[in-house]
């Protein structure tokens, strides 16, 4: 199953979801909503085109969220997760201060940064928000 926003999920058949910012569904045994994704200062993902992160809650009752490509918006201050995924590339995304201002903000068990030198990021940026986030931080090297 594919769970993307509508004008994703639209180029596929039957296997996808088509989900919309701030609504809730269910998918098997995962609770998702659809949390709003944009930029706030710059053009690259505009709020109009109703880009999605994700607020999962597994079976057991652990929540992840995932920001996907944001900026730190005000949507976020209502989220509640153990694991928060957030970007801190800060081309396209958050920086490392914004994304670390979030996470004291979100307060989850573990964040993971994310987009950690890609394209035009900083790949010192997960480093930089360690040093930042009042609470344990994960940083996964790429996999090849």
């Amino acid at each position: 199953m594919i769970v993307a926003p509508k004008d994703v999920s639209s180029q596929f058949e039957d296997s996808a979801l088509g989900v919309v910012p701030g609504k809730d569904y269910t998918i098997g045994a995962l609770k998702v909503t659809a949390v709003p994704a944009y930029n706030i200062y710059k053009k690259f993902h505009p709020k109009g085109n109703k880009w999605v992160g994700y607020s999962i809650t597994l079976s057991n009752g652990q929540k992840i969220y995932h920001a996907m490509n944001t900026d730190f918006i005000p949507e976020m201050k209502n989220i509640i997760t153990d694991i928060a995924i957030l970007p801190c590339g800060g081309t396209y995304t958050m920086t490392a201060t914004e994304a670390a201002e979030a996470a004291n903000i979100i307060k989850p068990k573990v964040l993971i940064p994310m987009h950690l030198g890609e394209g035009l990021g900083n790949v010192n940026a997960g480093e930089e928000v360690k040093k930042l986030f009042k609470g344990e931080t994960m940083i996964k090297t790429k996999e090849m």
